[in-house]
């Protein structure tokens, strides 16, 4: 029976494009992120994530007064 190597279904699924940056922010901020306890990349994404839904809902209810 093989050991290791690639294997077809085998490792972490891609969630997308990797892109590397640079992201200065006061060390307040910097301290809420690591309070988290998740990885920045997971912390970066919920809140990109929610900011979308949002504005989804904030673009509805302004059709919806109209």
């Amino acid at each position: 029976m093989p050991r290791g190597g690639k294997r077809e279904g085998a490792g972490r699924k891609v969630l997308g494009a990797t892109r590397r940056v640079s992201l200065t922010l006061p060390a307040e901020l910097w301290e809420v992120i690591d309070e988290t306890g998740q990885p920045l990349s997971t912390v970066l994404r919920q809140i990109i994530i929610e900011s979308k839904s949002l504005k989804k809902k904030m673009n509805l209810k302004s059709i919806e007064e109209s």
